[in-house]
């Protein structure tokens, strides 16, 4: 079926859809959900495909058949990329690699709280209404006290990463290496950052250290194993990680250690090689000899065309997965359809593949502007937005679908967009096409609106902390109902 008719189908579908029901709730917030059932003491429903419970009293009341029952929720990482030769839906991955590196920073930044019991006096001294006090920071080293300094320094930095400002988290961190560079915690912390950046042989050399300082830091051992994990050193990851789990069990390192067996399993034999921004990790055995540099320079030209495209690069070493036959599904669970998939890494089957084509380098290019974004929003960028931009750089446009999609805008008859901030996960297949679709368009319009430094300001006012809309108001001077109306105009204006 080709695309417009396809999608056209879509909407038609959606338009007979029975709607859901909006809770709305006391903080003037709302969930879009299924069979909804109120008691005196709490509100039960079913959103993203799983039955919820909240309390009543946060409730303001219940609208029946107002959504689209798609569920507002926190998006994960874990793109995947559908082949062209495959049914067109897609849908997040599994797993999601901010939660994990948040658990893990919480843990790292909890455990130097525990051991500093002056910690939350200490904050509330340099941590404002406006961030962090650089002026109480002075005073605070002005008094003489080093461990007082450093731990000042270590809160400031991680507040500053926890707030998406890893410039500042990493130059307050190196005030504390020069004041204490033996100390554990700020080892172990030096080690997240440079994992952070992509660096990971230097993060193993960091948390190793961290760890001879202090054998029974479960911070260290939790960041070590992650450090040899993204170094494809899964022996070693499990090794550190089952240490760490004797210690202090952690249902995210639990989680890991699962995910690491499964690759070991699959990666143990793989060859490495590695360019200025990318280490590829690939089946040496059945792939080309020739196949893996051109891979590289495929992956390097990428790079710099993205960068001019987006006007910014993630500044991290990006590791690049190649599968042959059904190894691909065998580690990472994805479907059969799936032609690539980011959770951290890009994971790509070639599928006999003995040279890069012009559907694995659209693959590539898809994947790779997630790596972007994610790097410099930090994970804060909603669904619609990270998945409009990658598949613009596919290159993929609206083309034959800017008829039936525009007419559906004009109408009312799309999801709205602040329904498509979370996780796609929770959609039918008919809701996920559109999803992706509205996504494309809404991309679109604004670079033709407002071009690509335009999108670039939205993602600067996400990465400083606002919320979607408010980035999008900041940003181009647009709310979520005036972006529907301009998205509506230009697919119309652009009919074929």
């Amino acid at each position: 079926m080709k695309n417009s008719l396809r999608l056209a189908c879509t909407l038609l579908l959606l338009a007979g859809l029975c709607p859901a029901d909006t809770i709305y709730l006391n903080d003037g917030t709302s969930i879009t959900a299924k069979r909804v059932t109120r008691t005196a003491s709490e509100v039960r429903y079913v959103a993203g495909g799983a039955e919820q419970t909240i309390p009543s009293s946060s409730v303001s009341r219940i609208e029946p058949g107002s959504g689209m029952g798609i569920s507002i929720g926190t998006s994960s990482s874990g793109w995947i990329a559908p082949s062209r030769n495959s049914t067109p839906t897609r849908r997040l991955g599994e797993g999601s690699q901010k939660a994990s590196n948040d658990a893990l920073a919480d843990s790292l930044a909890s455990k130097s709280a525990k051991q500093n019991p002056g910690y939350p006096a200490l904050g509330a001294r340099i941590i404002g209404s406006s961030g962090v006090s650089n002026r109480a920071l002075y005073d605070i080293e002005s008094e003489g006290d080093s461990s007082q300094t450093v731990a000042a320094y270590l809160i400031a930095s991680h507040y500053s990463y926890e707030h998406g400002d890893s410039e500042a988290a990493q130059r307050y961190l190196r005030r504390c290496l020069r004041l204490a560079p033996a100390q554990p915690a700020v080892l172990q912390w030096n080690a997240f950052l440079l994992m952070e950046r992509g660096e990971y042989a230097a993060a193993v050399r960091q948390a190793k250290r961290a760890e001879q300082e202090d054998p029974k830091s479960v911070g260290a051992l939790r960041v070590l194993g992650m450090a040899y994990y993204h170094s494809g050193r899964f022996d070693d990851a499990i090794a550190t990680w089952k240490r760490a789990q004797k210690l202090e069990p952690a249902e995210f390192i639990t989680a890991y250690l699962e995910k690491a067996k499964r690759e070991q399993g699959v990666e143990g034999n793989f060859f490495e090689s590695q360019s200025a921004h990318f280490m590829l990790r690939y089946e040496g055995s059945r792939t080309e000899l020739g196949f893996a540099p051109e891979l590289l320079s495929t992956l390097g030209r990428q790079y710099v065309a993205l960068q001019n495209e987006l006007g910014f690069s993630p500044g991290i070493t990006i590791t690049v997965i190649v599968y042959t036959g059904r190894k691909f599904s065998d580690a990472t669970r994805a479907p059969d359809w799936a032609g690539g998939i980011n959770d951290g890494k890009i994971r790509i089957p070639v599928r006999n593949l003995k040279s890069v084509t012009p559907e694995l380098e659209r693959v590539l290019r898809h994947e790779m502007a997630h790596s972007f974004i994610h790097a410099y929003v930090h994970g804060a960028c909603p669904t619609w937005l990270q998945e409009g931009i990658a598949q613009m750089v596919e290159p993929d446009t609206s083309g034959a679908l800017a008829g039936p999609l525009g007419r559906a805008f004009d109408q009312g008859r799309t999801v709205p967009l602040r329904y498509l901030e979370g996780s796609f996960l929770g959609l039918s297949s008919s809701q996920a096409e559109l999803a992706y679709a509205e996504s494309l368009a809404a991309v679109e319009y604004l670079r033709s609106a407002k071009g690509v430094y335009g999108l670039r300001r939205i993602l600067d006012a996400l990465n400083e902390g606002d919320e979607p809309e408010d980035a999008l108001q900041r940003a181009v001077q647009l709310n979520y109902k005036e972006l529907e109306s301009g998205i509506a105009g230009y697919l119309l204006a652009n009919a074929r």
